[in-house]
């Protein structure tokens, strides 16, 4: 008796590190990777590959003091967080909006507040896409390809937008030249410049 009592024990701690994961490893592969979903830089995942079983394992974790660096994959008190709240950027009316950094599996809940908006992110159910013509989570919508694709490590400016206010972040995570691409927003006042590659009010959107 005493025996099975450990062995469920065991699988309950076992199981409490997995957990829903913002990140997908599959897509990734192994490695630690920043939560697209975290505007404050300090939550990432590490992502664990079981040859035996050939399933990814994905664990979430926060940094205690310091913030994620994607670059580098590790807490580092010299990063600086440039993921902006999607409230100050994205929501100009109450409801639902995509999520821009979610490949179209998750969305915002828009709520303005004393006239100040708050955003809250969520993620569709698994093998569902944000419809944004219906506000809706639907299997059958197609989620537009994206135009720009990484083929080096940096951040690189948005040719589609003209308001130059959104860049990629293009993260090397394989030594066969796999990329996670992700897309970010500036500041409300600034803009992103592609020759120093950082949000700025300085640069001059042409």
């Amino acid at each position: 008796m005493a025996n099975r009592i450990w062995v469920a024990v065991g699988i309950i701690l076992s199981l409490s590190s997995q957990v829903q994961s913002a990140v997908d490893c599959n897509t990734t592969g192994v490695g630690r990777f920043a939560d697209p979903t975290d505007t404050t830089c300090k939550k990432y995942t590490l992502c664990v590959y079981n040859s035996s079983t050939k399933i990814y394992t994905s664990y979430n974790y926060t940094c205690p003091t310091t913030l994620f660096n994607p670059n580098t994959g590790t807490c580092s008190p010299d990063y600086v967080c440039e993921v902006t709240n999607p409230a100050s950027s994205l929501c100009t009316e109450d409801g639902y909006i995509p999520n821009p950094n979610s490949n179209c599996t998750g969305f915002i809940e828009c709520v303005k507040i004393n006239n100040t908006f708050t955003a809250t992110n969520y993620s569709c159910p698994d093998d569902t896409f944000f419809n944004p013509n219906t506000t809706l989570c639907e299997t059958s919508y197609k989620c537009p390809t994206p135009t720009f694709t990484c083929t080096a490590a940096g951040r690189f400016a948005n040719e589609a937008d003209s308001t130059c206010q959104t860049y990629y972040m293009c993260v090397l995570v394989s030594s066969n030249g796999t990329y996670v691409q992700e897309k970010y927003n500036c500041p409300s006042t600034s803009v992103f410049s592609p020759s120093s590659s950082f949000c700025t009010t300085s640069y001059a959107c042409p």
